[in-house]
């Protein structure tokens, strides 16, 4: 059933086209109070149910060759389910390819139990007697749900030729003449021939005689549709007509008589055994589109059951062949081509004056897939599908199709199902689960040495929330925060909400050390720097610190060097007696001084100083700490430099020795440049940057040549005008920007000036070249303040190739006026990073699903207007910052947005932080990000959080504008329940398009 809808989809598709912190464990226990329960509701479906599919083992097993008992488990777990959502039907898929999940006399066991068709499963174990036994004890109808005609589960790239694939023992191999190799790779059952009709109706008796089911269920499956089929292939029944066509001037209307014929004599073997047992059939909903035929649907759908399935599933209806009829409305709320409303609607007045009840099948298997229509990303989709159920007052019923996703509680579909059906929330609501109390965070037993933090959860926002005996104010929707005080030690908080009590422990260790006090002359313990190992050429310089009494003489030993300390504060005073706060405790105050690392004598390479001493002199009173760290000196006589050498086009360039010390200008791959110190793993460079150890490839004894610019070329080059500067040493650069110009320093170079014009498509209309300090410094003016938006650069047969990104070129005066715009959306986390929870923790939204729809909803505006638009994931999958990065670098967008939620530590106040923000790391970005900052806020609404710097890995990228919006706070009430409402996610897209359309349009040369 599902790969069939998912083809169906797809030309669905084509059609339009052309026309949470992990659970917590709480203290729970009876609350006696003055809390009232929901009141029970009358429930308007008399059937609400559930299809098990086994074929390919979607649901059950969930593989072949399971023990008995492992199948035991399964099933208990499926009636587990069922039974909590409230749902009392399961339609059990039993005879999936003509093979039997049953004991049965006419067909062989199914290959999806046992791996082999006919090979009888473990200790005979028989599912369908299981599942009606354990269903029934529970008050959960069992149908046996039938797939009348397929025989096998072939694919046109493997087909299924011949009756080989089926078990000796099959009964279609009595009836050879019957069976039909579909264009589907399948094999089918001819239901043009009546011996094919009887053995399916045989069979039903069996299980009607045999097994207390309370029903027999067809699912969509009729003749296979040759509109699917490649090159319009139809079934092959030539011979078949020829033999039984009777009376019939056409085939496709003799077809339909077969499958009226399966259908009335399907329902007429069950009420001559058992009258109780219901027969229904779920259809594909479209029965036919009214463009083709007046009785039909106000559909666009590219297949339809009377045409494609010669299902006339209208006249079944008309002439109650059948008990139920369950379409498979398969579409969201508002689907151009086939709104679940108008479809409806249609089945309403189809069943209109008939006894057939209108039971209506639900698409839950595409409850947050995201390659179907973005309202799948609702949570409300299905439980808004309900509500109009009700509201048409003629739906007795709702089977739910995707039981893997009710299971895993997809969008909290498990528990929006209890709520409708056990607790009788009001679907249409948005809460229309059951809700409990819920403390998301922080986790009980909770350890902190914060004297305050924020608890965060969520209840059922019709009945109150106690902290003790105080009431708690909640969102609309039932979400709640209170900052809270904490003592030394254990902190019990007490919630009450319907009638139990909620116990959260949170311990406050005491402070980690008392307030240093100095009582005599000595060090303040871990004071010093630098503690690490290092070494630095003739010349470099480093600064040593320590705490050390107010009044004393402060001193390092370096080998043979010594460094004087000075105080912060000013000069040493050597009169200590003043600096006594009383008689047991001196002031410590902070000394430093700058050591210039000597020559080397020799011919020596690197020569060490040994490890530094502190000395200290109070009053006569020397003290003297000696570190670990060994200091040494690179004679400048050594010749040594990097080379850049990594898989990437670039490395990071950091202003200290350590992946904590902030981006700068990234080193791309073959830059070179002298090495001048060591420390930690990471290497200072003539230019002032530090770089990983692993980054680079060092050349020993030799020097780089004297780097002087011989020529410059300018070229326009589509969206960026290349600067190619021919040079013999690939260099380190640095780019900065200002409102209106551009700076490019290429160092330890000596440059010249820039005397091509620049191209009319650059985003400068002037350069200065400047030679400073041993640098060759080029200053791009710009033609409009703030309309630089990036660059990348690659060395390139001797050259330099500095490529300044140019304006977005659209055609904005068009009815698609995006056109020609890139932009790549980055939905932040996913797969295993959640990203940041909300209220209701791991039984509410995430921070990434969140960040996915947003994002699909914004692609979905932006190529609505003709941009080109790149997703760094369009599912719930794993992507790493790197990926990420390097994709924005690859693929060289106009723009590049990531799209994330806030949150705060749980230390702080929940409640105080709110609002919209956007975060940038390069300056190419800045001007970029306060943009879409201010249009978003205007456009939304939000409270205006600001615009602001911050080094980012998905904003590092130069080439292009990379920008970070943050859409609101996950950690706080009011905002949480905002951001989870799927028409504010489509309004945050809309908005966040807008902002970029107006951004395109602004900019655009």
């Amino acid at each position: 059933m599902n790969k069939k809808i998912g083809a169906i989809c797809v030309l669905l598709v084509v059609l339009m086209i052309f026309p949470i912190i992990g659970s917590k464990v709480f203290i729970d226990k009876p609350y006696e109070g003055n809390v009232s329960n929901a009141q029970d509701m009358q429930l308007n479906e008399d059937l609400r149910g559930v299809w098990i599919a086994s074929v390919s083992n979607i649901n059950f097993p969930s593989k072949p060759g399971l023990t008995a008992e492992e199948q035991m488990k399964e099933l208990d777990k499926i009636i587990e389910n069922t039974e909590y959502m409230g749902l009392n039907a399961i339609f059990f898929q039993v005879r999936p390819t003509g093979d039997a999940l049953y004991k049965s006399s006419i067909y062989p066991w199914s290959s999806y139990l046992t791996g082999q068709q006919g090979k009888a499963n473990d200790k005979d174990f028989d599912p369908l007697a299981y599942i009606i036994e354990q269903g029934h004890k529970k008050g959960i109808q069992i149908h046996a749900w039938i797939n009348p005609l397929r025989l096998s589960m072939g694919t046109t790239s493997k087909p299924d030729k011949d009756l080989k694939v089926l078990s000796a023992n099959h009964p279609a191999k009595k009836i050879p003449n019957a069976v039909v190799t579909a264009h589907t790779g399948q094999l089918y059952l001819d239901p043009g021939y009546p011996e094919a009709i009887k053995l399916i109706t045989d069979g039903i008796a069996e299980i009607v005689k045999n097994y207390d089911v309370d029903g027999i269920h067809f699912d969509d499956y009729f003749y296979p549709s040759k509109t699917e089929a490649k090159n319009n292939e139809d079934f092959k029944d030539d011979e078949t007509y020829k033999k039984y066509k009777g009376n019939f001037k056409n085939k496709d209307d003799w077809r339909r008589n077969n499958i009226d014929t399966l259908v009335k004599n399907s329902y007429e073997t069950v009420k001559s055994i058992k009258p109780e047992v219901q027969f229904g059939i779920s259809p594909f909903a479209i029965w036919s589109n009214k463009d083709r035929n007046p009785e039909g649907s106000d559909t666009q759908g590219g297949i339809s059951t009377y045409y494609d399935y010669y299902a006339d599933s209208r006249k079944w209806v008309k002439e109650e062949y059948l008990d139920y009829i369950a379409p498979q409305i398969y579409w969201n709320i508002g689907f151009k081509v086939a709104d679940y409303s108008v479809l409806l609607d249609w089945w309403k007045n189809v069943c209109s004056g008939t006894n057939v009840k209108l039971y209506v099948g639900h698409a839950a298997y595409k409850i947050n897939d995201t390659t179907q229509a973005n309202e799948w990303l609702d949570p409300l989709q299905i439980p808004k599908q309900i509500a109009l159920n009700r509201e048409s007052n003629a739906v007795s019923g709702s089977i739910f199709y995707g039981y893997a996703k009710l299971a895993a509680n997809s969008l909290g579909i498990k528990d929006k199902l209890h709520g409708i059906y056990v607790a009788g929330r009001d679907p249409g609501s948005n809460v229309p689960e059951d809700r409990q109390l819920i403390i998301s965070q922080p986790s009980n037993g909770y350890e902190t040495s914060a004297s305050k933090v924020s608890i965060l959860g969520s209840g059922d926002p019709n009945q109150p929330i106690y902290l003790e005996d105080t009431e708690i104010e909640t969102s609309e929707d039932g979400y709640l925060t209170v900052f809270v005080d904490l003592k030394n030690g254990e902190n019990s908080f007490v919630f009450k909400h319907k009638g139990k009590e909620t116990v959260l422990k949170i311990i406050k260790k005491g402070t980690t050390a008392a307030p240093y006090k100095m009582t005599k002359p000595e060090f303040k313990p871990n004071s010093f720097s630098p503690t690490q190992a290092m070494t630095m050429k003739t010349g470099q310089k480093v600064t040593f610190s320590c705490e050390a009494p107010k009044g004393s003489k402060v001193w390092v030993e370096i080998g043979t060097y010594k460094v004087n300390l000075t105080s912060v504060e000013g000069a040493n005073n050597s009169d200590a007696s003043s600096n006594k706060i009383d008689k047991n405790e001196l002031t410590p105050v902070k000394y430093t001084g700058t050591f210039e690392f000597p020559a080397v004598k020799g011919n020596q390479r690197v020569l060490s100083l040994g490890k530094p001493v502190f000395v200290l002199d109070y009053n006569g009173k020397k003290v003297t700490k000696s570190l670990s760290n060994i200091i040494s000196v690179q004679s400048s006589k050594y010749q040594k430099y990097a080379v850049v050498n990594t898989k990437e086009t670039e490395v990071p360039a950091r202003s200290g020795p350590a992946s904590s010390y902030s981006r700068v200008t990234p080193l791309i791959n073959g830059a070179s440049d002298y090495v001048v110190g060591q420390q930690n793993n990471f290497y200072l460079l003539k230019s002032g940057v530090w770089v990983a150890a692993s980054d680079v490839k060092i050349v020993n004894d030799k020097a780089l040549k004297t780097n002087t610019i011989s020529s410059i070329k300018v070229k326009a080059n589509s969206n960026y005008t290349d600067i190619a500067f021919k040079m013999p040493v690939n260099t380190v650069f640095d780019v900065s920007a200002q409102s209106g110009t551009v700076t490019l320093t290429l160092f330890n170079t000596k440059g010249i000036k820039v005397s091509a014009a620049a191209p009319s498509s650059s985003i400068y209309s002037s350069v200065i070249c400047q030679n400073i300090s041993g640098n060759a410094v080029y200053t791009f003016k710009l033609k409009a303040a703030d309309k630089y938006f990036g660059y990348y650069a690659q060395y390139k047969n001797g050259e330099l190739v500095f490529s300044l990104k140019n304006a977005p070129k659209i055609d904005k005066n068009s009815s698609k006026p995006l056109t020609g715009l890139k932009v790549l959306l980055d939905a932040g986390h996913g797969g295993n990073e959640s990203g940041a929870v909300g209220p209701l923790g791991n039984r509410g939204l995430y921070e990434k699903d969140i960040n996915l729809s947003i994002a699909l909803n914004t692609r979905k505006y932006l190529k609505a207007l003709g941009a080109t638009v790149i997703m760094t994931r369009t599912s719930d999958t794993t992507v790493s910052l790197t990926e990420r990065a390097n994709l924005i670098r690859k693929e060289k967008p106009d723009i590049a947005v990531s799209i994330h939620n806030n949150s705060m530590d749980v230390t702080a106040d929940y409640s105080k932080h709110k609002g919209f923000l956007t975060l940038y790391s390069q300056a190419g970005s800045k001007a970029t990000a306060g943009f879409i900052q201010e249009e978003m806020v205007r456009e939304l609404g939000r409270e205006n959080d600001g615009y602001r710097w911050q080094s980012l890995s998905v904003c590092i990228p130069t080439q292009a504008p990379a920008i970070l919006v943050e859409c609101g706070f996950m950690s706080n009430p009011s905002e949480y329940e905002w951001l989870v409402n799927y028409e504010n996610q489509v309004n945050i897209a809309n908005s966040l398009g807008k902002a970029i359309e107006n951004w395109a349009i602004k900019n655009a040369r």
